[in-house]
């Protein structure tokens, strides 16, 4: 889990785990931080993988598509898919959705 430091403003307790940023993606989000991050489906509790970016206040995703574990090429690009739905964005010292 990701501890909030001494004085930060999500916390005066070094203790104190610091909630999950709400918005998060590949190029605005640090790649140590990315590694813990899970973003979860708000209605199945179901990770989603291949995460671009996301926001959970909003409720989009932008991920690439994948099809029997693989990711899908178009051309000399991989296909994304951008959603709206309900989503979380937590913690996690399991696997991440980047």
């Amino acid at each position: 889990m990701v501890k909030a430091k001494q004085g930060t403003a999500a916390s005066d307790d070094a203790d104190t785990i610091a909630p999950p940023p709400a918005q998060v993606g590949q190029s605005i989000t640090p790649v140590e931080t990315l590694a813990r991050i899970a973003v979860v489906d708000a209605e199945t509790g179901d990770r989603i993988e291949k995460v671009i970016q996301a926001d959970a206040d909003a409720g989009k995703v932008t991920r690439f598509v994948v099809e029997d574990g693989a990711l899908v090429r178009d051309g000399n690009r991989y296909r994304t898919i951008e959603e709206e739905r309900k989503i979380r964005i937590e913690w996690t010292d399991g696997e991440n959705s980047f």
